[in-house]
């Protein structure tokens, strides 16, 4: 097994965990390793199964979640491609919303993003003209699509490639907005697993933008000294600008 199969395992387990802490019979998350050169990996539950939650007692509602990852090109470390957290009524039907993280979209879209599967007049009228202003062919003929344009074609962006909502806010969510029922340790497992993905994302915007990090301790009064040779940086980190 290699270092990268290890991180990979390690943060299935991670999920598995956090999920859990909502709903304990939860399926456990597997690793499937889709090639080594490049590296790719899928994770997601056991047999793709849904999360089942319950309100009341009652199974009402499937959470989907998957996650695609890769090494990055940069440094030894798992990096994820892609990630949907879905929910949708227990035992199919329409999707009630998806998160979904895509970290080089093919289209000019968010790379994070949410649907919102419902109906509104408003919405409707709004997307049935032609949108000339978008980069994107299927909004700029809206108007002349056959079918009738839904909320869940919009793209809401939330939080960009670093900043993104994580596993662990989609199921806060769902407990406080929602009542879906969970132990009563749960949200204290979730704001801790919340902190350590804050934490590592912290700790990737340092390693992509250690110039500004160095100036902002300095202001700080911090000694700051660069390793030997360090070249700063002449552009801004890439993420820092991307929808």
């Amino acid at each position: 097994m290699t270092g990268v199969d290890e991180q990979a395992f390690h943060f299935a387990e991670g999920l598995t965990r956090t999920v859990r802490a909502v709903c304990p019979a939860a399926p456990e998350f597997q690793v499937d390793i889709a090639g080594e050169d490049p590296w790719k990996a899928a994770v997601h539950p056991q047999e793709k199964a849904p999360v089942v939650l319950s309100i009341g007692g009652k199974r009402l509602l499937d959470l989907v979640v998957s996650y695609t990852c890769t090494i990055s090109a940069q440094h030894p470390y798992m990096i994820i491609e892609g990630s949907t957290f879905g929910l949708r009524p227990h035992g199919g039907g329409e999707w009630l919303a998806r998160l979904d993280y895509q970290r080089r979209p093919l289209a000019n879209v968010p790379c994070s993003h949410l649907h919102v599967h419902a109906h509104r007049d408003a919405w409707t009228f709004m997307m049935s003209r032609d949108g000339r202003g978008s980069g994107r062919r299927a909004v700029k003929k809206r108007g002349d699509a056959e079918k009738t344009p839904q909320i869940s074609d919009i793209h809401f962006p939330v939080g960009g490639p670093r900043l993104r909502p994580a596993l662990e806010d989609f199921l806060t969510m769902l407990i406080e907005e929602l009542g879906v029922d969970h132990p009563s340790y749960a949200r204290q497992e979730l704001d801790q697993a919340r902190a350590r993905w804050r934490t590592e994302q912290a700790k990737a915007i340092v390693r992509s933008s250690s110039g500004i990090a160095a100036d902002v301790l300095r202001e700080m009064g911090w000694a700051v000294t660069p390793p030997e040779g360090y070249r700063p940086e002449s552009d801004r980190a890439e993420w820092l600008g991307r929808y």
